[in-house]
């Protein structure tokens, strides 16, 4: 028998048999339907696909109450591309190992509490420096067994991508990946753990590696010199890193985090072998011209208690450390970071700062060596049960080893903001008001010039929301004024909009209509002015399903139209179902 319930509930009676299969979770399918004109006609592309479909399916099988399997797929067609190039015709196989995808398992763990499989796309979380943000489609362990930790996981993380010159799409190698970690569990005393990851680029997942060809031509102020053409050939990559880290509890809300690691990256397979006597990574891997080896740590020392909080944060990363499996990681710098925290009148008012400081380009290899100053803070104060404001300071600044050059480099960013929040509960109508007042600040020094640059941004953003009570309806305005000071001239964007809703059949259908009308201004030229309407509808069929129904209407209509149209509309239609079972 096949169960499929909402929520799981307990029996009566404990002597009552557990279903044989149970079957819970949540399911979506989306379908947008995109359509645009431009004046003149074809002066300007549409900006969306004309049909997007996405289905979203995670259902989890409990099978005897013992045995627990999650899956979680989520594809879209035709496929997107976010962190990779596009594929004009994708195989099935390029297409499930799209990372803007999942499919298979996320995740087979039985009910004995230490075992979990991992089968299709899954991103892996081990330490701070070996990995924490790369998704890979393939498969995986995680065990955890009498305190102990034993986990792996191994695919694909990029896919090959053939080059493209025509639509611009860049070549990339397929890389796998494989990873692992053995340990302790995570636990309050001490957990430690070794973790090591290793990525290849395969040379022969493409069949052309071509990034440009450099056509013959003279140096620039000798005619006579003539260099011959050159062709730019992408470059497979590989490279492993490796990691131990510990997690030390003082006492209770007091702990210890540290982490070493060294990776060796070999930014070139094709280059030449180097022979290095003694070499230990000789075992694993090959060591060439263009391999780099270098170190990376961190540490940090946290207090955490009910009133008050105290953290201590170092990173170090070297020049040739290259985080394999967090490539969104920025090497060669040091910084530290101290960040208090303070709960006062019972929780009413909360205070958090970071104070810190950063240094890029240790090495001086990419020009000279840039330092960061990093101040932050925010205070959120409850007033009242209906009155809350929240207070932003952020301070970034920046200035590099040059003192009297013109190529000096001396900047300060700030940014200071108020979030106030009120909620008046009348009689008849439920008041909800939000607003943002925003200032940013960013100048830009010259020893020469003085001030060579400057870029000041105000901010007004208001929101109010009346809900009616003896009346099922809503009605809610905003507005937003944003103007930025360029040392090129004034950039002003103006908006203000309205909606409406109605609830019917004690709210299981609630339609509503929105418009917005925001105009945009530079400097002396005429404004840019749009116009945005949309009518949805949302239906609640049942407790555990709701379908969703909207319209579209963008109108842009541009002051300027000397380098491009008069005006361009765009049109979409967005149809969701959902349930929960």
């Amino acid at each position: 028998t096949v169960l499929a319930v909402a929520q799981e509930e307990r029996p009566a009676d404990s002597s009552q048999s557990t279903p044989l299969v149970t079957v819970t979770g949540n399911a979506s399918i989306t379908a947008d339907f995109y359509d645009h004109s431009s004046d003149p006609p074809g002066s300007q592309a549409g900006r969306r696909p004309a049909q997007l479909y996405r289905l979203v399916f995670s259902p989890t099988i409990t099978l005897g109450g013992l045995i627990s399997l999650p899956f979680n797929i989520m594809l879209t067609l035709p496929e997107t591309n976010t962190t990779t190039p596009t594929i004009q015709s994708p195989s099935f196989g390029q297409y499930i190992t799209n990372p803007a995808n999942a499919f298979g398992f996320s995740s087979f763990a039985p009910r004995i509490g230490w075992a979990q499989f991992f089968l299709g796309s899954h991103t892996p979380q081990y330490s701070t420096l070996s990995n924490s943000d790369l998704p890979l489609f393939g498969a995986g362990i995680d065990f955890q067994p009498l305190g102990l930790r034993i986990a792996a996981s191994g695919g694909v993380v990029q896919r090959a991508v053939e080059p493209d010159s025509s639509r611009g799409t860049p070549a990339t190698y397929r890389r796998d990946v494989y990873m692992g970690r053995i340990g302790t569990a995570s636990n309050d005393s001490l957990t430690f753990g070794l973790n090591v990851v290793y990525a290849r680029d395969d040379v022969s997942s493409i069949q052309n590696n071509v990034v440009t060809i450099i056509p013959q031509r003279t140096v620039d102020g000798d005619s006579t010199i003539i260099l011959p053409a050159d062709t730019i050939r992408l470059r497979p990559e590989e490279g492993m890193m490796a990691s131990v880290d510990v997690v030390l509890g003082l006492a209770k809300g007091m702990n210890i985090t540290a982490e070493a690691a060294v990776s060796s990256f070999t930014r070139d397979q094709t280059s030449d072998v180097k022979s290095i006597d003694g070499n230990p990574l000789d075992l694993v891997t090959t060591t060439r011209v263009s391999t780099r080896v270098d170190l990376a740590g961190t540490a940090s020392f946290n207090v955490k208690s009910n009133v008050w909080g105290f953290s201590v944060t170092t990173l170090y990363m070297g020049a040739g450390y290259v985080p394999i499996a967090q490539p969104y990681q920025q090497s060669d710098r040091f910084e530290w970071k101290v960040a208090p925290s303070l709960q006062l009148f019972g929780g009413d008012v909360a205070i958090n700062a970071t104070v810190g400081h950063r240094i890029n380009n240790l090495s001086g290899t990419k020009g000279e060596t840039l330092s960061q100053a990093i101040y932050g803070g925010t205070v959120n104060a409850q007033f009242s049960d209906g009155f809350s404001t929240m207070f932003r300071y952020s301070n970034f600044g920046i200035r590099n080893k040059r003192d009297l050059d013109t190529l000096r480099v001396e900047n300060v960013s700030q940014s200071f903001g108020i979030d106030p929040s009120l909620m008046i509960d009348g009689e008849d109508v439920l008041h909800t008001l939000n607003a943002s007042l925003g200032l940013d600040t960013y100048d830009d020094f010259n020893v020469v010039s003085g001030i060579e640059s400057s870029n000041d941004m105000r901010s007004a953003i208001i929101n109010y929301l009346g809900s009616i009570k003896p009346v099922p309806l809503s009605v809610g305005v905003n507005a937003s004024y944003v103007e930025n000071i360029l040392f090129t001239g004034l950039f002003i964007v103006r908006s203000v909009g309205g909606m409406i809703a109605y609830r019917f059949l004690n709210g299981d259908v609630v339609p509503s209509v929105s418009i917005t009308n925001s105009s945009t201004t530079f400097g002396p030229s005429p404004s840019d002015q749009q116009l945005f309407f949309k009518a949805s509808v949302r239906w609640r069929i049942t407790k555990t399903t709701a379908f969703l129904a909207s319209y579209g209407n963008n109108n842009y209509t541009y002051g300027n139209p000397s380098s491009r149209s008069t005006a361009f509309t765009e049109r979409m239609i967005q149809l969701a179902l959902s349930t929960s079972f």
